[in-house]
């Protein structure tokens, strides 16, 4: 496919993000763009020079080769679904769902209908974009580590504690404090990220037990809030999670948006029988940090710079023109929602251990 017509579902901040990404690349034309909010919709569209504002997302789907979902969670698995129907290539933003009998379902249509008519598909868990990231895979599915005995991960942000992202009660952020607009809180929104990153390193738990808090947040005018023009902003905004491994491994992950001087920092670190690595987000894509071979001995550490790898955008896009699913797919999505998942049912037991259930 020499040109591929790409339109945009969601025309907000990160709609933006995917508009930039896929028009640096060659042969990709956007062709459509769709909003329910009519204006904003055509700003974008005059904005990223897109000819054609759609009037639906049936409408859309008729004018594109590619799908790019890029709305708020609760949306996700309805509008991947009706992409798939219609046998259109899809990138939809993470989470892929809300609950895992949504994702269940995508996940069983995008490989349904990638069996029968080769549509490609990908979830966009962006911090696979990291030359170390990917380095890092490697070099555990090699046993440069040893065996695994510990491994921690954070994503740590700061929109609740200060404006450096600007007012947390903007439109921007608050459907994400509110699970009667489909959010999952902090852990579904960028938890999921920490979720993919660790495992996708140091390969899937079986299990997991998880804390939430939700703490009152503070207004312009010093008082601290539950609720915001009669809505509940319930959604969690810290939640910690051990990962639990057949082999006796534990690791913790954390997540929170309080995390005062920390705009967004997603970091983890690995530790093996033979060496140990870490990544810090905030040092660049491309930095990893080893403690092996000889300097295990010394606890000293060397940092790597790792040559850049494709972005999610690029590889979606050579996907498309090469036929070959690339990760990561639909199917690590709803892996994905099974810890999701996995971490509420912990968290309504007061943190008792919650296998994973089948994600297909």
């Amino acid at each position: 496919m020499a040109t591929v017509k790409l339109g945009i579902i969601g025309t907000g901040n990160m709609g933006n993000k995917h508009a930039r990404s896929f028009r640096a690349i060659r042969g990709v034309k956007l062709t459509a763009c769709y909003d329910l909010d009519v204006q904003q919709a055509h700003e974008f569209a005059h904005k990223h020079r897109i000819p054609c504002v759609a009037s639906s997302v049936v409408e859309l789907i008729e004018r594109t080769d590619a799908v790019s979902i890029v709305t708020p969670d609760a949306t996700h698995s309805k509008i991947s679904l009706q992409v798939l129907d219609a046998g259109k290539h899809l990138l939809c933003e993470k989470p892929l769902a809300t609950t895992l009998a949504d994702a269940r379902k995508v996940a069983r249509k995008a490989v349904g209908e990638q069996e029968r008519q080769g549509t490609v598909h990908m979830v966009n868990f962006s911090y696979r974009d990291s030359s170390a990231v990917q380095e890092s895979i490697k070099l555990v599915q090699r046993g440069d580590l040893g065996q695994i005995r510990y491994l921690e991960g954070s994503y740590l942000q700061s929109w609740l504690a200060s404006d450096y992202w600007g007012p947390w009660d903007s439109p921007t952020f608050l459907w994400r404090l509110q699970t009667a607009k489909g959010s999952a809180g902090v852990l579904g929104d960028v938890g999921c990220h920490l979720l993919d990153l660790v495992t996708a390193v140091a390969g899937d738990a079986t299990a997991v037990d998880c804390s939430f808090s939700c703490l009152p947040k503070v207004d312009r005018k010093g008082q601290q809030r539950t609720s915001i023009r009669g809505h509940e902003l319930d959604a969690n905004d810290t939640a910690i999670v051990r990962l639990h491994y057949v082999d006796g491994l534990v690791g913790v992950c954390h997540t929170t948006r309080w995390a005062t001087g920390h705009k967004n920092r997603v970091s983890m670190s690995l530790h093996g029988t033979e060496g140990a690595l870490r990544i810090n987000l905030d040092d660049g894509f491309n930095k990893l940090h080893l403690c092996t071979g000889k300097n295990v001995e010394k606890a000293r550490w060397t940092t790597r710079t790792v040559r850049a790898t494709p972005n999610i955008y690029q590889r979606f896009i050579r996907s498309i023109r090469i036929g070959q699913q690339d990760q990561p797919d639909i199917v690590r999505g709803a892996h994905i929602q099974s810890y999701l998942d996995a971490c509420e049912r912990s968290s309504k037991t007061h943190g008792k251990k919650s296998k994973l259930r089948s994600w297909m």
